[in-house]
C-alpha cells in the first residue's frame, strides 16, 4: 500500500526535459536506435555534454555518470515498441515522444525510489518494532525532502540514492540474522554489493557512501553467527557484486573513451572550456575551502534561505520553508548513536552526512555549485536522503509534538515544488516565498515548457510538463485535488493499516482486546488531519480565482474585427477573446486585408521587470499605458521581437494592434516574469473594458 501510495503520486507527474534529462535521453536514443554511445546525431537539445576529440574526429557523449541511462535502455526500449504501435496509426512524433519519456522516468526513477521507500519502511519496523510510525517517517523523507521533486525528474541522484538504500536493507538484514545461511543470504549479499558498485556509475561522489557503507557490511558480516569460511564466502559475493556493478562504468568508460577510468567533467577542466572557472578550481572543483568560505557554504545549503534544506521561517502569518521535517534527524541521531543496539547503524548515518557536507561544501565556489545548479535546496545531499530515515524516526519519536506540523510543512513546499518546477532556474531570495507560494496561490502548475526532440510542441495549452489533471484540461484552481483524493484515499487506507497490525500485535504481547478498540479509534484522529491537510492544500487556489473572479466577472480582450489593414472603416466584428494566440494559416477570420485591435487591462499582482514578446505575421504593436512596449510592424513576416518593462501591482492599460495584408497570418502574445518560463499571457490577468459587449459569432 505504501509503495502503490507513492509511485502513484510520483506518477502523477510529468516534469518534460531540461539539460540534464534531454542529455541522458539524447543518449538513450542513440543507443536503442544507432547502437552507438555517442550522441552526435541529437546533442542540440543540452547544454549537458561534452566534446571528445579521438581519431581526428569530435564525438559528442553527456556529461553524466551513464548509470541511470543504461539502466533505462530496457524500459525504455520495451516501451519505445509499445508506444510504435500507436505511431504507425497516426500518433504525432512530439507526442510519441513525451509519452516514451515519461513512462520511461515512471520505471525507473520513480519505480525505484518507491521501491527503496520500502525497504527503508521495512528496516524502520525492526528497529521500533511498529508499523504506524515507520510510516510517517518514510512519508517525511519521500515526500516532504527533495527525494519527492527528484523522484519525477530524469536526474540520477535520487536513484543512486534508492541503490544505497536497498543495499543497506539487504546488509541490516544479514546482521539481524534474518536471512538464513543459503541462497537467500548469497543473493543478498551479491544484490547488496552489485547495487553499491552500480550506484558510482549512477552518480560519481557516491563514492564517498559507498566506502563507509563498505565499512558498515564487512562489519556486519564479521559479527553476523556464521562460521568464518561462510563469512569470507558471504564478503567474496559481496565483493563480486560490487566489482560486477562498477565494472559496467569501466566496460561504459572504455567503449566512450578508450580508458577505463574517466570523469566526463575533466573536459571541463580544461582552461577556456564550458565551467573552467569551476573545474579548474583544485581537482575537477573539489579544493579545501578556507574556514569562512566553509561556513559560508555550510549556512547556504542549511539554513539560509536561498538553498537551505533545513530552512524555515516566519514572516507575518505565513511560514516558509524548504525540509524543515530534517531537523528532528540531528536529535534522532543522538539517540541512535546512545542506543547500543542503533549505535552501528547511527555512527555510518553521522559519518555519511559529515563526508558529504563537506564534499558539497568543498565544490565549487558559490550557491549555483552547492546547490547544483538547481535553486531548490542542494541536489547534491539526495543520496543521502534515505539513510536519514533512520534518525528522523527516532529523533520524531521523541519529539511528536514538533514532527507533525514539520512534516506538514514540508510535504506542503515538495508539493508546491514537484507541481509548478522542481528545477527552479533563478536564484531567488527566497523561493518559497518568492516564487513557489504565489504560483500555488495563482495555480501556476508544470511551467516547463522545454521541447525534447521534436522541436518546441507543447503537450498542454502552456507547456510541455504535465500532471495528471492538467493533461485531462482540468482548470488550474482543480489540477491537484485529484491527487489530494489520492492521498487521503490511500494514505487513510495506510494510517488504518498500520494502526490495525500495530492493535494485533498489542494484543498478542498483552492479550487485551480492548487495546484494538482503543487502536481503531485512535486512527481516527490521524485520518482526520490528513483530511484537513489535503482540504487545506486545496482550497487556497480555488478561493482565490473565486475572489479574483467576483471583482472581474469577465476576462480575455475586446477585440474589434475590421475589413481593413489599418483599423478603419466600420468593425465587421466585436467579441471577446480570452487571450492573443491565433494561427491562421489555413482559416482567416476575414479576408485579408483586414486588422484587430484588441483592448483593456492586464492585472499586475507583484511588482517585477515582465519582458513582453510578440509574434506576427504580417505586423503588430503592443503597447501598455499608453507607451509603446514592442512594435513588429516593420519586419520581416513572422518576426518576433521582446521588450522588458518594469510593472507595478494593479491594472494596467493594454492594447494590441495587428494587421494582415495578404495570405496567411498569426499573432501571438507571450510574456516571462522573472524566473518563470515564457507562455502566452493567460486570460485570467486580462480584463476586458467595461461595459463588456456580448459576444458574437463570426
Amino acid at each position: 500500500m505504501l509503495f502503490v501510495l507513492l509511485w502513484a503520486t510520483y506518477a502523477y507527474f510529468y516534469q518534460s526535459t531540461h539539460h540534464n534529462e534531454a542529455a541522458r535521453f539524447d543518449q538513450l536514443r542513440a543507443i536503442v536506435q544507432d547502437r552507438t554511445l555517442e550522441i552526435n546525431k541529437y546533442w542540440w537539445n543540452s547544454a549537458d555534454i561534452i566534446h571528445y576529440r579521438t581519431g581526428g574526429s569530435d564525438h559528442i557523449y553527456p556529461n553524466k555518470a551513464p548509470g541511470l541511462t543504461l539502466l533505462a535502455i530496457v524500459p525504455f526500449g520495451v516501451l519505445s515498441l509499445c508506444l510504435s504501435v500507436f505511431r504507425t496509426i497516426g500518433l504525432p512524433e512530439w507526442i510519441y515522444w513525451h509519452a516514451l519519456t515519461y513512462l520511461t522516468t515512471v520505471f525507473t526513477v520513480g519505480l525505484f525510489s518507491a521501491l527503496a521507500a520500502v525497504a527503508t519502511y521495512q528496516v524502520l519496523k525492526r528497529i521500533g518494532a511498529e508499523n504506524y510510525f515507520p510510516v510517517w517517517a518514510i512519508i517525511a523523507i519521500w515526500l516532504g525532502t527533495l527525494a519527492f521533486p527528484f523522484s519525477t525528474v530524469f536526474f540520477s541522484h535520487q536513484l543512486a540514492a534508492s541503490l544505497l538504500a536497498i543495499a543497506f536493507y539487504f546488509f541490516f538484514k544479514l546482521g539481524r540474522g534474518e536471512v538464513a545461511w543459503g541462497p537467500g543470504q548469497l543473493a543478498s549479499a551479491f544484490g547488496a554489493g552489485l547495487l553499491m558498485g552500480f550506484s558510482v556509475a549512477t552518480e560519481y561522489p557516491t563514492a564517498l557512501l559507498v566506502a563507509l557503507l563498505s565499512i558498515y557490511a564487512v562489519w556486519v558480516t564479521c559479527r553476523c553467527k556464521l562460521p568464518p569460511k561462510r563469512k569470507g564466502i558471504a564478503l567474496g559475493i559481496w565483493v563480486l557484486g560490487g566489482l560486477i556493478g562498477a565494472g559496467v562504468l569501466i566496460l561504459y568508460n572504455i567503449s566512450a573513451f578508450g580508458k577505463p577510468f574517466y570523469i566526463p567533467y575533466e573536459a571541463y577542466s580544461a582552461a577556456g572550456s564550458d565551467f573552467s572557472s569551476t573545474y579548474a578550481h583544485g581537482w575537477l572543483g573539489l579544493h579545501r575551502p578556507e574556514w569562512r568560505e566553509f561556513l559560508h557554504a555550510l549556512a547556504s545549503i542549511t539554513i539560509l534561505p536561498q538553498i537551505g534544506m533545513l530552512y524555515i521561517s516566519v514572516q507575518g502569518w505565513r511560514v516558509y520553508a524548504c525540509n524543515p521535517v530534517l531537523w528532528l534527524s540531528l536529535p534522532g541521531l543522538g539517540v541512535m548513536i546512545w542506543k547500543r543496539e542503533l549505535r552501528a547503524e547511527g555512527l555510518l548515518i553521522a559519518a555519511m552526512a559529515v563526508i558529504y557536507i563537506f564534499f558539497i561544501t568543498s565544490y565549487g565556489t558559490s550557491i549555483y555549485d552547492w546547490s547544483g545548479a538547481s535553486y531548490l535546496g542542494s541536489r547534491h545531499i539526495i543520496p543521502l536522503l534515505p539513510f536519514l530515515a533512520l534518525p528522523l524516526y527516532s529523533g520524531a519519536r521523541l519529539l511528536r509534538f514538533a514532527f507533525y506540523p514539520l512534516l506538514a510543512i514540508s510535504v506542503f513546499y515538495m508539493l508546491l515544488a514537484t507541481a509548478i518546477e522542481p528545477r527552479v532556474p533563478f536564484p531567488y531570495e527566497n523561493p518559497a516565498r518568492d516564487f513557489l507560494l504565489p504560483d500555488y496561490l495563482r495555480a501556476r502548475w508544470a511551467q516547463n515548457t522545454s521541447s525534447l526532440f521534436d522541436g518546441q510542441r507543447n503537450l498542454t495549452k502552456d507547456s510541455t510538463a504535465f500532471n495528471l489533471g492538467k493533461l485531462v484540461r482540468l482548470p488550474g484552481r482543480y489540477q491537484l485535488t485529484p491527487l489530494m483524493l489520492w492521498w487521503l484515499i490511500a494514505g487513510g487506507a495506510v494510517i488504518l493499516a498500520t494502526k490495525r497490525d500495530d492493535s494485533i500485535l498489542q494484543q498478542q504481547l498483552i492479550g487485551n482486546e480492548t487495546v484494538g478498540r482503543g487502536a481503531v479509534s485512535s486512527s481516527k484522529i490521524p485520518v482526520l488531519l490528513l483530511f484537513l491537510f489535503v482540504t487545506g492544500t486545496s482550497l487556497p487556489p480555488i478561493v482565490r480565482h473565486a475572489m479574483a473572479s467576483s471583482q472581474h466577472r469577465s476576462h480575455g480582450l475586446l477585440a474589434k474585427y475590421y475589413r481593413s489593414a489599418n483599423w478603419s472603416g466600420p468593425t465587421a466584428d466585436i467579441e471577446i477573446d480570452p487571450e492573443i494566440n491565433f494561427d491562421w494559416s489555413r482559416t482567416l477570420p476575414l479576408p485579408p486585408p483586414f486588422s484587430v485591435e484588441w483592448t483593456g487591462s492586464i492585472v499586475i499582482d507583484q511588482q517585477d521587470n515582465y519582458a513582453f514578446g510578440l509574434i506576427a505575421d504580417d505586423g503588430a504593436l503592443l503597447e501598455i499605458d499608453n507607451n509603446v512596449v514592442v512594435d513588429v510592424s516593420n519586419g520581416p513576416i513572422l518576426s518576433k521581437k521582446t521588450s522588458t518593462i518594469s510593472l507595478s501591482p494593479g491594472l494596467h492599460v493594454i492594447r494590441v494592434r495587428y494587421f494582415n495584408i495578404l495570405f496567411g497570418g498569426s499573432v501571438r502574445l507571450s510574456w516571462i516574469a522573472t524566473g518563470r518560463p515564457e507562455q502566452i499571457v493567460p486570460t485570467e490577468v486580462l480584463i476586458p473594458p467595461k461595459p463588456s459587449p456580448a459576444p458574437s459569432a463570426r
